[in-house]
């Protein structure tokens, strides 16, 4: 799935395509909350429950602002969309380097 989003994005990119563009903006929210699902699914394996529980719940929070922000082409709710995802991906980044 992320090789096929790298693969759309760089066909929008190149041809500056608005379905394309669309397509990569879709498809980077479901790929933030598959990465949120999984991760809350890891989190019994690891003593850092509560950082990978925040770090998938914004992941999940990020993927869904996401859809909102292609829906409603709100500049507003794509940041925050933007923020939630990293702050998950920080999340999962300090939990790796703490384990």
């Amino acid at each position: 799935m992320i090789v096929s989003y790298f693969a759309v994005l760089a066909y929008a990119t190149a041809t500056n395509d608005p379905r394309a563009v669309t397509l990569t903006e879709l498809g980077f929210g479901v790929i933030a909350i598959a990465v949120g699902t999984m991760l809350y699914g890891q989190r019994s394996t690891t003593g850092l429950r509560s950082v990978l529980t925040v770090g998938a719940g914004s992941l999940v929070a990020g993927g869904v602002l996401n859809f909102g922000a292609v829906l409603t082409r709100s500049s507003a709710v794509e940041t925050l969309s933007s923020l939630l995802v990293f702050l998950g991906v920080g999340c999962y980044v300090y939990a790796v380097w703490r384990s």
